[in-house]
């Protein structure tokens, strides 16, 4: 109860007791001040309401304008509204947007303000709270819109020019030292035919102008099909650089995944990281596949994507690499060397694939580590920082 409708109560009591009619004048006033006041502001609260557009997906260090258009649709004018948007401290400096307006009847007011995408992330734009009431500051009322908006900042991508990865793939779309990955879609030249060259080789064309056999020259040509593994299970991390290194383990993937389809190869991408947006709490796992549009997918993830205590990692390698074809390469980003991480990958490795290790979270001396991992057949790298992933060969 208001403390105008106390008052008016007050004074009824008063007038009724003392019988003057200057009484019974002022609360006929005040009461349907009161009473229009009340109808007023609920009819407003009721018409007014807005819209909220932004782009929904940037990259780190990029800003974005989110536009709000707020409406009246009644047919009173509305003398003041304040509109309050929550916002992610993340984002920006202070945390919420506010603004206090007035709008005529059926009109609009447009508003915007800016977000910052400092930090990777999955954000929650809004929800948005409007406030209004009558000129006289007599009614108020708050309407609360429970609609939240999401915002994704991709992690960064750091180039990788100088990196090249290996495969034991055949018949893809790059060039390849090796000469037995022939590709019959990719012919060079013809040349004379020697015992043992395939009969489905013959250029039967250039065969009857030359008048002797002539077989197509192919192009030596590999796939370099990549499936990501990215540990984000916390227990296997320093807890001093857990956050540290799990963060620039993101950055590697969401690097080596454009760098793959940069080459118009196939990737994948597996990981124990826990998604805000998955309900089952299993490992997410995405396939292999060479498209612009399966890159953001991969980044989407990257973006949403939390370390945590989570599945434990060589399950998982074990797990999906049942879904891989021979000759992928597996290029597994974690801690550090361990006995089981080894134990898991060396049958991998005999089994076809080929193994690659970016360790984030290695300290002390890496030599012995690269050399234990040559010796079963693997790459590896050690990266600390962002420049150590940028000078990857």
């Amino acid at each position: 109860m208001s403390d105008l409708l106390i008052f008016i109560i007050g004074l009824f009591i008063i007038a009724a007791f003392l019988r003057v009619n200057f009484f019974f004048y002022i609360l006929y006033i005040l009461f349907g001040a009161y009473l229009f006041a009340k109808i007023w502001t609920q009819r407003a609260s009721r018409n007014l309401t807005y819209r909220r557009s932004f782009e929904k997906r940037i990259f780190l260090g990029e800003r974005v304008t989110v536009n709000l258009d707020v409406i009246n649709r009644g047919l009173l004018p509305i003398p003041w509204a304040q509109i309050n948007e929550s916002l992610p401290i993340r984002l920006v400096s202070p945390n919420f947007f506010r603004q206090v307006l007035s709008l005529p009847p059926k009109g609009h007011a447009f508003l915007s303000y800016d977000l910052s995408g400092r930090h990777r992330g999955y954000y929650p734009i809004g929800p948005l709270s409007l406030d209004t009431g009558d000129v006289w500051g007599i009614e108020t009322r708050e309407k609360r819109a429970p609609e939240v908006e999401h915002l994704t900042v991709y992690p960064k991508i750091v180039p990788l020019e100088k990196l090249t990865l290996p495969s034991k793939s055949p018949m893809g779309t790059l060039r390849s030292k090796v000469p037995i990955f022939q590709d019959p879609s990719r012919v060079i030249g013809v040349r004379d035919y020697v015992p043992g060259d395939s009969l489905r080789l013959i250029n039967w064309k250039t065969t009857a102008n030359v008048g002797r056999l002539q077989v197509k020259r192919l192009e030596p040509a590999i796939s370099v099909e990549t499936a990501i593994f990215l540990n984000l299970n916390t227990q296997e991390y320093d807890a001093k650089r857990a956050l540290e290194a799990t963060e620039l383990g993101i950055v590697a993937a969401a690097s080596l995944a454009n760098h793959v389809i940069a080459l118009r190869q196939a990737v994948g991408l597996s990981t124990n990281g826990v998604d805000p947006l998955a309900t089952n709490g299993q490992p997410i796992t995405l396939p292999l596949r060479k498209e612009r549009a399966h890159l953001m997918r991969i980044l989407d993830v990257l973006a949403r994507i939390q370390a945590g205590e989570a599945f434990p990692f060589t399950e998982l390698l074990r797990q999906e690499s049942l879904n891989l074809s021979w000759g992928v390469t597996l290029l597994v980003i974690t801690s550090g060397e361990s006995e089981e991480l080894f134990d898991t990958l060396f049958p991998l490795r005999r089994a076809g694939f080929h193994v690659v290790l970016l360790f984030t979270d290695s300290g002390g001396a890496f030599a012995p580590t690269k050399g234990r991992a040559e010796s079963l057949g693997f790459r590896a790298w050690r990266i600390r920082t962002e420049r150590d992933l940028e000078s990857l060969e």
